[in-house]
């Protein structure tokens, strides 16, 4: 599994792109460790961790980026101050919703995307079994 940073993914004009300036993905990734993750993001939404680096888990390759998943009393998205430290920070009620809208690619033969930010949020977050979106 990979962490990843993008930005400066507006296009070349050539098509129309409206999707975020910036987005933190998280790709490449198989089913085992998807699932292993979605049980990490699960222990957030239910109150059995407050905290939660990316990098910590052994089968993240960070490549220079961090990613802290935070319980919040308020929904507060992605965050950064510069753009190595990322700071994703959710209530309960919304680790809940990303747990779920990861599940679908968590098992074998899973192909696709899902945006675990509003796909608009800049920075956004993506969740991807190939890196596309």
């Amino acid at each position: 599994m990979q962490l990843d940073y993008l930005t400066g993914i507006r296009g070349n004009g050539a098509l129309t792109y409206t999707g975020p300036s910036r987005l933190v993905r998280i790709c490449r990734f198989d089913p085992e460790e998807a699932a292993a993750l979605m049980q990490a993001v699960q222990e957030l939404a239910e109150g059995k961790r407050e905290l939660l680096w990316l990098e910590d888990l052994p089968f993240i390759q960070s490549n220079g980026y961090s990613l802290a998943m935070q319980r919040s009393l308020h929904d507060e998205g992605l965050v950064t101050t510069d753009e190595r430290v990322f700071s994703f920070r959710f209530t309960e009620k919304s680790y809940h919703r990303i747990v779920q809208a990861m599940a679908p690619l968590c098992h074998e033969g899973s192909h696709g995307n899902v945006w675990l930010t509003v796909e608009h949020a800049d920075p956004a977050l993506l969740f991807s079994t190939g890196g596309s979106w």
